[in-house]
């Protein structure tokens, strides 16, 4: 855990980084454009605290919790952070107006613990947003990027482990059309191509942004009541109808 911190610290220190974290921080605010006086958790292996600072203002509370349990130097981490236990996030239930994940399924075959706990924290009217990566080729063009090493996705499967942790996805978005290296040269380059992304090959992005409401009703299975065939009508008629057998006769 301390090497991946490092390695995103690294990264986010470079030119390339920090246009990543305005891209992402651009479409972060396109979600939630007004934070004023709201909590907001960052769950990640550097406790997505690149991506904090891009929200909100003097007036939100941002804290970063980087999982595991290994040591992580808090000197490469910027404003409040914590270590915590993917399994059980060290806060009250209902604490957080907004949750983000950035890097948070790193390693991580089944991520419904991490989504579970933070859907514990997360207030009844609160907003949760992942940044994972697309399964069509997403990882390839991150390469050189923290985003290569996380867990990859379809929306199809994303919606499906959402419901797993009873939240509900809301809204969609998506970044980085082209490899990253060519994305995130300088800022304005990598917003031509997001747009042109969007509009000439839709759903093709390499990151996949989601947000995700609390819904208790997600995870629970509905009666599902099969309809007969034409064939099994014919051979189990009605009672009362014609050809039908009667009560109480024999032939």
């Amino acid at each position: 855990m301390q090497n991946a911190t490092l390695r995103e610290e690294s990264f986010y220190g470079t030119p390339s980084g920090r246009v990543c974290v305005s891209l992402l921080g651009e479409r972060l605010r396109w979600f939630w454009p007004e934070l004023a006086n709201q909590s907001v958790l960052g769950l990640g292996s550097g406790g997505a605290m690149p991506y904090l600072h891009t929200l909100g203002d003097s007036t939100t509370l941002r804290i970063g919790a980087c999982l595991g349990s290994g040591r992580v130097d808090m000197a490469l981490q910027h404003g409040q952070t914590c270590v915590v236990d993917p399994a059980g996030l060290p806060f009250e239930e209902q604490k957080f107006d907004r949750i983000v994940l950035v890097h948070a399924l790193q390693g991580r075959e089944n991520p419904l613990t991490l989504l579970r706990s933070a859907a514990r924290v997360l207030k009844d009217d609160g907003r949760l947003l992942m940044v994972v990566p697309s399964r069509l080729g997403g990882r390839a063009r991150l390469r050189r990027t923290p985003f290569a090493r996380d867990a990859a996705f379809t929306r199809s499967k994303l919606r499906q482990v959402l419901a797993g942790a009873m939240l509900r996805a809301e809204q969609w978005d998506e970044a980085v059309f082209l490899p990253a290296s060519q994305a995130c040269r300088t800022l304005r380059r990598g917003r031509r191509m997001d747009i042109a992304g969007k509009v000439l090959c839709p759903g093709g992005g390499s990151l996949i942004l989601v947000e995700a409401v609390p819904d208790i009703y997600s995870a629970l299975s509905l009666p599902v009541q099969l309809k007969k065939g034409w064939f099994a009508r014919i051979r189990l008629p009605a009672a009362g109808m014609a050809g039908a057998p009667r009560a109480g006769k024999t032939s």
